[in-house]
């Protein structure tokens, strides 16, 4: 019993700092994908219309089907803020800039 106590206090923090890093990991490749879809959309604005600008709404630059299961989620945009809501009830947000296309870094863990 011993045994089992021991390897329970060292592996439960060594699992939820695994799925820590799993939903980091996550997020930054669905943040890495609107980044890319962003300056797609970009560039198609350039060819239609000769003027580069960007989605008021970055989500806006995904594919129908990538956005809906984006958005039927936990992710979402609101207030200038692309948003996350994690499993365990932390919201990280990236703040977008509508003039530049630029998403930011994470700011905050709520």
């Amino acid at each position: 019993m011993v045994i089992l106590g021991v390897l329970a206090a060292v592996a439960v923090p060594r699992l939820g700092s695994s799925i820590d890093s799993s939903e980091i990991a996550s997020e930054d490749a669905v943040v890495g994908s609107l980044r890319s879809a962003i300056e797609i959309w970009a560039m198609e604005q350039v060819v239609a219309n000769s003027t580069k600008s960007y989605p008021s709404n970055p989500f806006d630059a995904l594919d129908a089907k990538s956005k809906n299961e984006l958005l039927n989620t936990s992710w979402y945009f609101t207030g200038g803020y692309v948003r996350h809501m994690r499993n365990d009830g932390i919201e990280v947000v990236w703040q977008y800039n509508t003039s530049t296309g630029e998403i930011g870094e994470r700011l905050s863990n709520s």
